[in-house]
């Protein structure tokens, strides 16, 4: 399963993928605001790494569709990009969005790009009736990109995530169907 931006072509994470994956996961910087630390080994990340590769096109054991993303431009990695499906049903279900994008490539607009290709693969194809995200309340650049998107504040979870010796707060952010569709008009 491929996608594709402007400026950028998505694929499923294999499992030739493990170094550009604990390039991502492993990085002090990319993990700043993340709800976990970041990696120390490769022996620790691996039974993380392999929760995220999908078969067949199928959601993987996170029930999520986990993306490595590479620039058009030169193929050179950008970072991580996924979905995770919370519920399905009849009315099509809730997913929520993660993106974590290589410092190189930040201010640049990638991670609204990013962030939108996943938002419109979750009503595209997976025909979604919700899709959200979160952040730590002190990640404004993520906080912004949640706007731009066209989601909307729905809560602000109080010392949620802990995080080198701190406690911090968490913004819940979501849109619906009929609104992201009346934004792509």
């Amino acid at each position: 399963m491929d996608l594709t931006t402007t400026r950028v072509n998505y694929r499923l994470f294999e499992k030739e993928d493990f170094d550009i994956f604990y390039s991502v996961f492993s990085n002090k910087d990319i993990m700043r605001y993340a709800w976990i630390d970041e990696f120390n080994s490769e022996q620790e990340i691996l039974p993380f790494f392999e929760d995220f590769l999908s078969v067949d096109d199928m959601p993987n054991r996170n029930n999520s569709y986990a993306f490595a993303a590479f620039s058009k431009e030169d193929n050179s990695f950008i970072g991580f990009a996924d979905i995770q499906i919370h519920s399905r049903n009849d009315g099509g279900g809730c997913g929520e969005i993660g993106y974590f994008l290589m410092p190189k490539f930040w201010g640049k607009g990638y991670a609204t790009e990013v962030a939108g290709a996943m938002t419109d693969f979750g009503f595209e194809c997976l025909k979604l009736h919700k899709v959200c995200a979160r952040c730590n309340a002190n990640n404004f650049k993520s906080e912004n990109i949640m706007k731009k998107l066209g989601m909307t504040l729905e809560g602000q979870l109080r010392k949620v995530r802990y995080k080198r010796g701190d406690w911090d707060d968490e913004k819940y952010y979501g849109i619906l169907r009929e609104e992201w569709q009346s934004k792509k008009r």
